[in-house]
């Protein structure tokens, strides 16, 4: 059976749907094309509404495949099929199945079952990522309860991992080749508090700086509430922990961060910024804001962006709000028009555009070591990353070939402009 996939959504996404697709074994060949499959899998994203829309454009998509190929399976699994499996199932009756998704081992089993196919040989994680670099879960679920967010209600509440899970998954990861292994949870500073023995996340980050093969450790979606200095140390002291902090503040304005249920004020918020730069050498940010969130004044704006000059951030994300049936903030009266939100949230991004471009102006005569993630062959270039980038949401490298994916390169920066970096082997 050939079976391909179309992926949505965030990296924990990406963890359950290379679950499920490790889950069918050897009895299955996963294809990049759905016109030469037998089925496809759709794994959906419903975080905001703009995510739904998203999903639903793919499950049509597919459907069409499906009008000319009567036999090709339809299946759809992940957040919107966890969050709507009722509506979907009468609202598309031609998808063959809709399966929910707390637990994607178990999903993987419902999927298998479906298409009939046997697999008694232990689930391991069929990758879509590059070799080189893999997302690593440490948690699911959230209990922050933001007034805006709807994942607890797709997700249930924090569930940490049992410490040994981590790690050996860590451990067969770097034995299968990655290099870069990136932490990821709804609120990866929360990890362990659920669990009865203290193990904390600088434990964990001090175990898998012991991983021979890694080389790169990051860590992503941290929540400014939660952090602690054992935590601080740990980036600090550990060589492959990489240098970069994600730290979705949301917004800045006591107002707002109050009704937005983020247990945080901008004093706080400021103090942690400026310890975190104080205490981690060469630190860059990252974070993320909501612009237009009900009952956003102009005052309320103008003192993110205020804020946002001041601190400049390297890395920046702005998002309108999205009004989620089912949150608190379903309540409030969604009273700023589409218009102002979008206007909003291009006032932010063109503000952190002159911020980013000035960073990487700095960095002209650097000698920097990037992670290569791709080679163009036709223009003759490589593009990677270095330690303060993410893939797939921040900035790259590019430089002349030679060079080869996966490998590390000491590169000199020649030039720059807002989001990308032109290098030459140092």
């Amino acid at each position: 059976m050939k079976i391909a996939y179309v992926s949505l959504g965030c990296p924990k996404n990406i963890i359950d749907l290379e679950t499920i697709l490790g889950g069918f074994g050897e009895h299955v060949e996963i294809v990049s094309d759905p016109t030469q499959a037998d089925a496809t899998l759709i794994n959906t994203c419903a975080f905001i509404e703009s995510s739904k829309r998203e999903s639903i454009d793919s499950i049509f998509d597919i459907l069409q495949i499906k009008t000319e190929n009567p036999q090709h399976k339809v299946l759809v699994t992940g957040c919107l099929s966890q969050r709507y499996q009722e509506e979907l199932i009468t609202e598309l009756p031609e998808v063959d199945g809709i399966f929910s998704m707390l637990d994607a081992n178990k999903t993987a089993a419902q999927v298998r079952s479906f298409l009939q196919v046997e697999n008694h040989t232990p689930v391991q994680r069929e990758r879509i990522t590059p070799l080189h670099y893999s997302y690593l879960r440490i948690a699911e679920g959230c209990n922050n309860r933001c007034s805006y967010c709807a994942i607890p209600l797709i997700k249930g509440r924090y569930q940490s991992r049992p410490k040994a899970d981590i790690l050996a998954e860590a451990q067969n990861l770097a034995q299968r080749g990655v290099k870069e292994l990136i932490v990821v949870a709804q609120d990866t500073t929360f990890y362990g508090r659920d669990l009865p023995d203290n193990v904390a996340l600088p434990e964990i980050l001090f175990e898998l700086n012991e991983i021979k093969g890694l080389e790169w450790i990051r860590l992503m979606y941290t929540h400014p509430a939660h952090w602690s200095d054992a935590l601080i140390e740990a980036i600090t002291g550990l060589d492959k922990v990489v240098k970069y902090i994600d730290l979705p503040i949301q917004h800045i304005s006591d107002r707002v961060l109050k009704q937005m249920g983020r247990g945080v004020n901008r004093k706080q918020t400021v103090s942690l910024i400026d310890h975190l730069r104080q205490r981690i050498p060469g630190l860059v940010l990252r974070t993320s804001l909501i612009v237009g969130f009900p009952g956003e004044t102009a005052e309320d704006f103008d003192e993110l962006l205020q804020f946002i000059k001041d601190t400049g951030f390297e890395r920046l994300g702005a998002f309108t709000y999205s009004h989620e049936e089912g949150t608190r903030a379903f309540s409030f009266s969604d009273d700023i028009s589409d218009e102002v939100k979008a206007d909003r949230q291009q006032q932010v991004m063109e503000l952190q555009a002159e911020i980013a471009v000035k960073y990487n102006k700095s960095l002209i005569d650097k000698n920097l070591q990037v992670l290569i993630d791709q080679v163009d062959m036709d223009r003759k270039l490589a593009v990677g990353r270095t330690q303060w980038d993410a893939p797939e949401i921040d900035n790259s490298i590019q430089m002349p070939l030679p060079a080869n994916v996966g490998e590390f390169y000491n590169v000199r920066v020649r030039s720059a402009d807002i989001y990308d970096l032109f290098a030459e082997l140092a």
